[in-house]
């Protein structure tokens, strides 16, 4: 998995790509956030559409990241993912903890929306 950084009107913006199994490269995503969270770039969206499937450790690891966020007071919301995904967030319930989002641009709007 590979992951881009880049910010649009003061809110974080990750863009994953590949697949989601685990492992230490997709612990990078963990780490990313924490980093994040140090630097008090509480505001975040990580956009899915160039993830094609997440496993169960993948979304282990989406988890224990939106834990770390949140126990700083940041919050992280999903954009774009394809069926697949979206499927596997509805069937573990994750789309209950995650905020989805079917655009990038609406997971970046939401921000704005709620302050």
């Amino acid at each position: 998995m590979k992951i881009k950084k880049r910010e649009i009107d003061g809110i974080t913006v990750l863009e994953l790509s590949g697949e989601m199994y685990g492992g230490p490269d997709n612990m990078k995503l963990v780490d990313v956030v924490s980093e994040l969270a140090g630097e008090k770039k509480l505001d975040l969206v990580i956009d899915l559409s160039k993830v094609k499937w997440i496993s169960s450790t993948g979304l282990g690891i989406m988890v224990s990241a939106r834990s770390r966020f949140a126990k700083e007071g940041g919050v992280i919301k999903l954009s774009h993912p394809n069926d697949r995904v979206l499927g596997i967030l509805q069937v573990t319930r994750l789309n209950l903890i995650f905020e989805v989002f079917s655009s990038e641009k609406e997971a970046i709007a939401s921000f704005k929306e709620g302050s």
